[in-house]
């Protein structure tokens, strides 16, 4: 009752305050709370035998002492097995109100078996040298924190802050840690499951062991000498599967842990060998806290390298910071300047500086981590900063890598109206784009080689501007276009808050009639929305303070509301609609000119339209009796686009227009992304709404291969509109159902034993 009501106390709290549908909190408490709980479970297994001198009594059965051995740890186990399964309502909550890892989830729960088994062979082994029960219970506490603790990172420092390597070396051969940490990834590792398997055999051949032969003579030394072999032996397989995958399952939705089916046809389609450089600082002179990166960059090239076919190849470099710094750290030259470091500073490979924990505090030490990408005779491309929190995004970094350098030039993204988008800008740049603003006039129109044309928030577009983008796209040139049809002003003054509504004026309305789509200029509103904090003056804009506003317009777009097969949006989690509109699609008309629209993003069920005023009334943001729907406010439209109306509309600078270059494209089928919301993308946009646009200019430019890599990435799935009441009777159900089952069961067992006792007693006076 008590391990259900705390596991649950501390998750639930945490829960709602910052809803997220997953169970990562729950699995980061529980090996402290097996850490109690496991010795208090196991010290009277075999430390009450003794206090009641039941022992010799116990071993006089017609069994083998480690019959007795096992019985009482299975014994013990499924009593373990009953304190997890309390928490199992947790994940019930979870599911109910959003879209959990399962398979993530239950690997989790593998792992805190196998750890609470690991913890209890542990006990019962310290119970059988005890004979009372709170000295059993301390021993257990203590082994159990100890090899807990030497699993982590701040032991481990802490320990090779005194004498270098043994924490390092203690946390590689007896930390559990680090082997439970995969299981809550996600990950069921067959070294890791060996490990626990192994440590829990040799715990209970002690067990066995003890129990048989205590009180011989002699029996102490050799006790010891076996004891000691175990010990031997048990380090000696977590030497061997510290380095070894015997067999890797990865349980996570879309198997984000494993090399995609896309990063293989990627690899294995390269006419030449991908060759790939590790510059990485030496194992003993990186950080404590970093040890381990090495080798996990490298047993990830080395799953590249199998399900490439031979095309990439790989080799570690050993680069010193110190070969590269003199007195001056930021200095490059010098009599102590090593010609390989030189020359890889020349290229792109420079240390960075991480941060360290050391005996008198938090240092920062220079380290190389960088990965170099060859093919062919271009030049070798530098991803810099590989470090434990980027290992997530190592393959679509290195296989993207590779596959823009299998084309011929960069990819060209034509950006139309990019002011206020500067964020944009910078993340096509850092994904290897080229960026060319094009202002759409007489001399500037799109270029031919533009891969991806990018209109953000057009306005006020003339006659002759539209009819280039209309032209553009009968040419075949694959579009993304982000509308806003207006802009929201949060005015607080004197303490009220007033909401004014700015139209916009896109231009694009006659276009986008032609083929049978348009933009809503009504307001789209939604039940399902989140807050924003607005900020009362410079002071809140400096601090992030401000006033909490919740209001319809600031909608949020759940998995649920996305294709769930489209490339673009299989992946994605939430995103956030700031002040966006619904589409129209006539469908008739579409197939009638021979146009394919497909559904990206809807607004949820609960949406609804409200006429556009000035400022924001109270009428327009109640939820209407009738009229609620869901509404597309993303689309994707791929066929032959019509040619706009011959002849094109005169520039408004007409008498220095150039020849009409345009004209001479050949009409070809096209795509258009059609987005109603372009304030989603501006400069304090989040990372799904980046990922969002991200992976819309990568499937236009690249197509969907490189869509399956990226979107292998953890989702936040974050939980929205949880009401209190809601809330509160989750509270009440994960808080009192376990514990009432719990007593339940008791009680049935108390009962049930009484009424046994008395039918005995009732058996004895009758046959007496």
């Amino acid at each position: 009752v008590v391990f259900a009501l705390i596991a649950s106390g501390l998750f639930v709290t945490e829960f709602f305050l910052f809803p997220v549908a997953e169970l990562r909190g729950l699995f980061q408490v529980l090996p402290f709370m097996l850490c109690v709980f496991v010795p208090a479970v196991a010290m009277r297994l075999w430390a009450e035998e003794r206090s009641s001198n039941t022992m010799e009594m116990l071993l006089t059965f017609p069994m083998h002492p480690m019959s007795l051995v096992l019985g009482k740890y299975l014994a013990g186990f499924c009593f373990l097995l009953l304190a997890l399964a309390s928490t199992l309502l947790l994940p019930l909550m979870v599911t109910a109100l959003g879209r959990p890892d399962f398979g993530q989830i239950a690997s989790s729960y593998l792992g805190a078996i196998l750890l609470g088994g690991f913890f209890l062979a542990l006990g019962q082994l310290v119970s059988g040298f005890a004979r009372d029960q709170i000295v059993a219970f301390v021993l257990s506490l203590l082994a159990c924190f100890g090899i807990f603790l030497l699993g982590t990172n701040f032991a481990a420092t802490a320990l090779d802050s005194w004498i270098g390597g043994l924490g390092t070396l203690l946390r590689e051969l007896l930390g559990v840690t680090g082997r439970y940490g995969v299981f809550a990834r996600g990950i069921v590792e067959v070294a890791d499951l060996a490990f626990f398997l192994v440590w829990v055999a040799l715990f209970l051949f002690l067990n066995g062991l003890h129990i048989e032969g205590r009180g011989r003579r002699g029996f102490a030394a050799f006790f010891t000498l076996c004891a000691g072999l175990c010990l031997g032996i048990g380090l000696f397989c977590n030497a061997l599967l510290s380095d070894v995958s015997l067999a890797r399952f990865d349980w996570t939705e879309g198997r984000i842990h494993s090399v995609s089916p896309a990063s293989q046809r990627i690899l294995a389609g390269l006419s030449v060998p991908v060759q790939i450089s590790y510059y990485v600082t030496p194992e003993e002179d990186m950080p404590t806290e970093i040890k381990t990166l090495e080798r996990d960059v490298l047993d990830r090239l080395e799953e590249l390298r199998l399900v490439s076919g031979g095309k990439l190849t790989y080799k570690r470099v050993h680069m010193r910071a110190a070969n590269v710094v003199g007195g001056d750290p930021l200095a490059a030259q010098g009599p102590n300047t090593d010609p390989l470091e030189k020359r890889m500073l020349e290229k792109g490979v420079e240390p960075f500086s991480v941060s360290a924990m050391r005996q008198t505090g938090s240092v920062s030490d220079l380290i190389y981590s960088s990965l170099g990408v060859a093919y062919k005779d271009a030049p070798e491309v530098i991803i810099p900063r590989i470090v434990p929190d980027s290992l997530s995004d190592l393959e679509y970094m290195l296989v993207s890598t590779v596959f823009r350098l299998t084309r011929s030039r960069e990819p060209v993204v034509a950006v139309v109206g990019g002011e206020g988008f500067d964020l944009l800008n910078r993340v096509l740049q850092q994904e290897k784009y080229r960026i060319r603003p094009v202002a759409l006039s007489s001399q500037d129109s799109v270029p031919a080689d533009a891969d991806v044309l990018l209109v953000l928030q057009p306005t006020a577009m003339n006659e002759r501007q539209a009819w280039e983008l209309g032209r553009t796209l009968a040419a075949g040139q694959k579009t993304i276009m982000a509308v806003q049809t207006g802009q929201w002003d949060y005015d607080l003054a004197q303490g009220s808050m007033a909401v004014n509504f700015t139209p916009l004026d896109s231009g694009l309305d006659r276009l986008f009639d032609t083929f049978g789509v348009s933009v809503d200029s009504r307001i789209l509103m939604d039940e399902q929305n989140t807050a924003i904090r607005v900020a009362r003056n410079q002071f809140d804009q400096m601090v992030g303070g401000g006033l909490s506003v919740k209001l319809p317009i600031q909608i949020v777009l759940t998995k649920d509301n996305m294709s769930p097969d489209d490339p673009i949006t299989t992946r994605l989690d939430n995103l956030f609609y700031l002040w966006g509109a619904a589409l129209n699609l006539d469908s008739e008309k579409l197939s009638r000119i021979g146009l394919h629209p497909t559904v990206l993003v809807s607004s949820s069920s609960r949406s609804w339209l409200a006429e556009a005023k000035s400022h924001l009334i109270q009428s327009q943001i109640t939820p209407p009796a009738v009229g609620q729907a869901s509404r597309p406010v993303a689309a994707r439209i791929s066929g032959q686009f019509p040619v706009p109306a011959d002849p094109p509309p005169a520039w408004p600078d007409a008498e220095n227009a150039p020849a009409e270059a345009v004209l001479e494209r050949p009409l070809a089928p096209g795509e258009l992304i059609l987005i109603g919301g372009a304030a989603m993308f501006g400069d304090d946009m989040l990372q799904n709404n980046v990922d969002f646009l991200m992976n819309a200019v990568d499937f236009l430019a690249y197509g969907p291969e490189l869509l399956q890599i990226r979107g292998k990435r953890l989702p936040t799935r974050l939980i929205f509109d949880i009401d209190p009441q809601t809330a509160t009777i989750w509270k009440l159900i994960t808080y009192c159902l376990p514990a009432l089952a719990i007593a339940g069961l008791a009680l049935s067992r108390i009962w049930s034993r009484n009424r046994r006792r008395v039918q005995y007693a009732r058996g004895m006076r009758t046959s007496a």
